[in-house]
């Protein structure tokens, strides 16, 4: 069974890669949770709230609304937190805590000091829900004379996040992710729900601890001795001798392009080495030495309002790395 994650990328850089003189490549980066919790919260318990769900059947496959599975969703949740290292401790209820025994979605905070005290835990992440939604597609690719049909579904959990004391939750998650698989006869409602309930789980683990996602950068090759022994440096982790290369080149010219390629390759060297402000402050010297309308410019513009976002990433993620007294300078090259 072949599936593909839904997403609408739009990757300029491909662009600008075609032109002479730039290459790309791909790094892992840590990125920011979208929660942040206190730093006094260091044990954490995952409990299944979700209504319970008939067994879904392997001969039929449904159209319509379904129900995800609650415990597949909350013991995925639980090992993707407990890999992730990001709290000291992570455990999951056994205990059969219904929503008819709740009298609802929201749990009582009589409910949640309990749990938390026979746990030993600082929240409680309560699975609440998951609504999936199923449906056919046609998938147009260019050069194919016909569509071909594919199985959509659109999932919709909803996580809620408990402190101890706390009357309410402090954080409510209820983001729609989709997935699509080739439509075939194998298809079940068995399949669907497995698959949804533990995609959701590792989706909302990078929603509420921080996490590594690969990332496309470019940078300048050639056209001097300097630019090409630096990007040996770059190829072979060496960004510090890198740097130094370009640096040293910047300083040397009064202006020109090759003065403007010198600062934006600096500010990849200062991106990958976790120096945002200085990266920043690199990329607007590439782009007021470029000329108008340039190569230069255009990817100078480009990456500029890359690091602008990555910037505002990296001041939420030191704060949420805070518990390990350390800064996110980690990375890691592919």
């Amino acid at each position: 069974m072949k599936k593909y994650i839904v997403a609408g990328i739009l990757f300029a850089a491909t662009m600008l890669v075609s032109c002479g003189g730039l290459q790309s490549f791909t790094f892992d980066q840590l990125y920011p949770a979208e929660v942040t919790f206190p730093e006094q919260v260091r044990t954490v318990a995952v409990v299944n709230h979700a209504p319970a769900i008939p067994s879904p059947k392997k001969n039929l496959l449904t159209l319509g609304k379904l129900d995800g599975d609650g415990k597949v969703l909350s013991e995925t949740l639980a090992g993707g937190l407990a890999d992730s290292r990001y709290f000291q401790q992570v455990v999951i209820s056994d205990s059969a805590i219904t929503q008819e025994l709740t009298e609802g979605e929201i749990l009582p905070q009589p409910v949640v000091d309990s749990l938390a005290q026979v746990l030993g835990v600082d929240m409680i992440l309560s699975v609440d829900r998951i609504q999936l939604l199923t449906g056919k597609k046609e998938i147009y690719y260019p050069g194919l004379m016909v569509p071909f049909a594919a199985f959509d579904l659109k999932m919709r959990p909803v996580l809620r996040a408990y402190i101890p004391s706390r009357v309410m939750p402090v954080v409510t998650i209820s983001k729609v992710d989709s997935l699509l698989w080739d439509l075939n006869p194998t298809l079940s409602d068995h399949d669907v729900v497995n698959e949804a309930s533990q995609h959701t789980g590792f989706t909302l683990v990078n929603q509420l601890v921080p996490h590594w996602k690969s990332v496309d950068r470019i940078y300048f090759d050639g056209g001097n001795p300097d630019m090409r022994d630096a990007a040996v440096s770059l190829r072979e982790g060496d960004w510090q001798e890198a740097g130094r290369l370009w640096k040293n080149l910047y300083d040397s010219l009064k202006k020109g392009k090759l003065k403007s390629r010198a600062a934006f390759n600096m500010a990849l060297a200062c991106e990958v080495q976790g120096m945002m402000s200085e990266a920043v402050d690199w990329i607007e010297k590439s782009k007021s030495c470029a000329a108008k309308g340039s190569e230069e410019e255009r990817a100078a513009l480009f990456y500029s309002t890359i690091l602008q976002e990555r910037a505002k990433d990296f001041q939420l993620l030191n704060l949420q790395m805070a518990r390990f007294g350390n800064t996110a300078l980690s990375f890691k090259l592919r």
